[in-house]
């Protein structure tokens, strides 16, 4: 019972700062460019970039085709060998305003990796949050680990296109989109080492209290 009450309250902390980095993402994404200032304070790497907010590192990157739809994942300070899905989606569809309902609801995925033979790779993450911006909705998936084997078609492919399948996909004016995975290897790697060095940090300051 206990380690259901402490996994619910960390599952609450870590969509609070999802719903923070998404508010702060989404501004400079969708609503002016990134400026000079802001880019600097950023780890870029190619077409990726680490940043930290709290107790959570985001490495991620941008949509081809909606430059403000965000693919990447998010490590959690203390746990730096999980890697949790982060992924946006905006929709300007006349039934954009169904989504407020589906929050929660397990979105169907299908990634492809253009330059491999192997079979499309099928996910269902739930949209943790939906959110207002102008007259575009714009859902949060996340909640899902990734595993060894997408991890390895990112680390040797150049790109993926992920789909939101039927039925949600009538809900999305485009609901396909592609990302470059140039740069991704290095970000992952990034992120873990600012992950690990702000847990030591956390470690050593906790000893000290004790």
């Amino acid at each position: 019972m206990l380690l259901k009450l402490i996994s619910e309250k960390m599952l609450r902390v870590t969509m609070k700062f999802i719903k923070i980095l998404w508010f702060i993402h989404s501004f400079f994404l969708f609503a002016i460019p990134f400026s000079y200032a802001e880019e600097s304070k950023r780890n870029k790497y190619k077409n990726w970039e680490v940043s930290k907010l709290d107790d959570l590192i985001m490495y991620r990157t941008n949509g081809n085709i909606v430059h403000g739809h965000s693919f990447g994942w998010i490590k959690r300070v203390g746990q730096c060998n999980y890697d949790n899905l982060y992924l946006t989606y905006s929709s300007v569809h006349e039934d954009k305003d169904i989504l407020e309902q589906l929050k929660n609801n397990k979105v169907p995925l299908k990634l492809v990796f253009p330059e491999s033979d192997g079979a499309p790779i099928k996910m269902h993450p739930p949209i943790i949050s939906v959110n207002d911006f102008g007259s575009m909705k714009i859902i949060t998936l996340s909640n899902l680990q990734q595993n060894n084997e997408l991890n390895a078609y990112m680390e040797e492919l150049h790109s993926v296109e992920i789909a939101i399948t039927s039925p949600y996909a009538k809900l999305f004016d485009i609901p396909k989109d592609s990302w470059s995975l140039d740069g991704y290897i290095a970000a992952k790697l990034k992120a873990k080492e600012l992950c690990e060095s702000e847990t030591a940090k956390r470690n050593a300051i906790v000893a000290f209290n004790h």
